[in-house]
């Protein structure tokens, strides 16, 4: 008998990244590898499908239509990949879920009520929670009796305490849900896990996990637990990113609207899509493009976006007490050697002695041997940990 699988869909703004596992293999705690794994996303334009099959081959497809009919994206998938590849059955399909509110801090099957408790939180997150549950709508109606499963980029910052949550406002607020929640969760328990064999003892400590990509946080850690993170009560805060401000004066907000006459939709489409590296780029929110740019403004947005990267990595080695480790992961973080140059050139000060040849290669670890605090550049695995939560969660 065919052994059962486990179909994993991460899909968030920009794109649909999908990895099938044997359930066998996410027994946990380690990661599984995937039988197939692949991305649906768009650059320059065109909707790209690449992935990986069982035997490491690479593969690549494009299509004219434009990246983002999610429900036809899923059936490609399942028409053309999965049922080809003549896998075993799908025990479950497990979704990255980007906000779970107060009430979901585990993964949970997707009942009619939970799907609707996630439709509610859409404005908590606004560019990844409706392609999130569109993932599930289009699965379900696939799959109907095949188990539906969310996993939550939040559940992995419940560890901390409720002074790292908690905003200076009148109580009465606080507890009606409005605090600090944290993204990228998935991503930093998949960092967490690949770290004890890279470090040892040395994982326990004071780590700092920069992930990087179209969106981006950071992440302090101290047990392999979330102490503090860059983003809030919304995936808008903290660092500068591909098309997100980033942290922001609250009191410019309120200037727009009292002074600049804007209103409240207008204010959100300008931080969410036209700010960050596009917005001070004037061109695009890709790191790639701008890298390749020789004008002056895109310049400027990667020196905006590294010193965001470097102020945010100080504080939260203050609060974690230290700086033992860092990891960049995320888009860029594993593929702009330059972003990691910059940022461990500014932090010298903390320890950090990057080595060029080692960081322009790609290599894991990015320092030199005797650099008092080592970096690396590691690939995060959603997907993977997805998997496994799944699977505990069937039992």
């Amino acid at each position: 008998m065919p052994t059962p699988t486990l179909l994993c869909l991460n899909t968030g703004s920009a794109s649909l990244k999908f990895a099938l596992f044997n359930l066998a293999d996410c027994a946990g705690p380690q990661l599984p590898t995937a039988q197939l794994r692949g991305e649906i996303d768009s650059h320059d334009g065109q909707a790209t499908l690449r992935w990986t099959d069982a035997q490491g081959q690479s593969h690549r497809t494009a299509s004219a239509e434009p990246r983002g009919d999610i429900p036809a994206e899923v059936d490609a998938l399942l028409d053309t990949l999965i049922a080809p590849a003549d896998c075993g059955p799908i025990a479950a399909v497990a979704h990255r879920i980007v906000h779970g509110g107060t009430q979901f801090t585990s993964a949970q099957h997707i009942s009619t009520d939970v799907r609707a408790a996630l439709d509610a939180l859409r404005s908590l997150a606004p560019l990844h929670q409706g392609p999130g549950l569109a993932g599930v709508d289009a699965a379900t109606a696939r799959l109907p009796a095949v188990p539906q499963i969310a996993c939550f980029d939040t559940a992995f910052h419940a560890t901390q305490t409720d002074t790292s949550r908690r905003y200076a406002i009148p109580r009465a607020w606080h507890d009606k849900g409005f605090k600090r929640y944290g993204f990228h969760g998935l991503s930093y328990d998949a960092i967490s896990r690949k770290l004890p064999p890279l470090l040892s003892a040395r994982a326990q400590g004071a780590v700092v996990v920069a992930h990087l990509g179209g969106g981006a946080s950071l992440c302090g850690m101290r047990q392999l637990r979330s102490v503090a993170t860059t983003m809030g009560f919304t995936a808008l805060d903290g660092v500068v990113m591909s098309t997100r401000s980033g942290t922001i004066d609250p009191g410019l907000v309120l200037h727009w609207i009292t002074e600049e006459h804007r209103d409240a939709r207008d204010i959100t489409a300008m931080l969410y899509h036209d700010s960050g590296l596009k917005g001070v780029s004037g061109l695009r929110g890709d790191m790639r493009t701008l890298e390749a740019s020789t004008a002056a403004h895109a310049q400027k947005a990667i020196a905006v976006f590294a010193a965001s990267v470097v102020h945010h990595i100080g504080a939260l080695a203050a609060d974690i007490g230290g700086l033992d480790a860092l990891v960049f992961t995320g888009g860029i973080g594993t593929h702009s050697a330059r972003i990691r140059q910059e940022v461990c050139a500014a932090l010298s000060w903390l320890g950090l002695r990057i080595d060029p040849l080692a960081n322009a290669a790609g290599q894991n670890c990015i320092t030199h041997g005797d650099s008092p605090v080592p970096a690396y550049a590691l690939p995060t695995d959603e997907e993977g940990v997805m998997a496994l939560q799944a699977a505990a969660l069937l039992g």
